[in-house]
């Protein structure tokens, strides 16, 4: 191809690209731009307590426990079982042992306030939170092991525990009841 050929062609594609890029007026005004606004990120509140909680009241002896909590199949539900190994307690229990009251309960973040917290027995049962409460006795060199079935209330709130939930233990003295 000849020079004054490929500078004609060069010329034709520069207009072309520019009539492609917008870069051609029109009789319509522009229509004016609005500023996008980008929402600034917050730090998002949590709830107060997202840790199991353990409570045990004065009186109780110093028992190695430990708590954990596992969905129930098919039941809007979860076990929360509490293991008590009284062998460590020997010097601190009397020989016909301690009956004691438990209470297990869960609830699942969503149902409760952000500042949401149980200290005591009466907590449970004032919030409405599900719960199951057992009594037993146990004595110097006791192992045991208990699972509470803590399902919804019948005209309550439930445990979901496909939804992030918490869960917990009060232990107390039968006697403080």
């Amino acid at each position: 191809m000849n020079r004054k050929g490929s500078g004609t062609l060069a010329i034709f594609a520069l207009i072309l690209a520019a009539l492609i890029c917008g870069c051609a007026t029109t009789e319509e005004p522009a229509e004016p731009v609005t500023p996008v606004i980008t929402p600034v990120p917050t730090m998002e509140e949590t709830w107060a307590v997202t840790e199991p909680i353990f409570v045990k009241s004065p009186g109780v002896p110093d028992y190695k426990t430990e708590i954990r909590a596992e969905p129930i199949n098919n039941v809007l539900g979860v076990y929360v079982s509490l293991d008590i190994d009284a062998t460590g307690a020997g010097g601190n229990m009397a020989s016909e042992g301690d009956n004691l009251f438990m209470v297990g309960f869960a609830y699942n973040y969503a149902n409760v306030p952000k500042d949401f917290a149980i200290t005591s027995y009466n907590d449970v049962i004032s919030s409405g939170i599900p719960y199951k409460s057992q009594t037993d006795r146990i004595f110097p060199m006791n192992v045991k092991t208990y699972h509470l079935e803590v399902v919804g209330l019948k005209n309550g709130m439930q445990i979901n525990p496909a939804e992030p939930y918490n869960y917990g233990v009060i232990i107390m003295l039968r006697d403080e009841m």
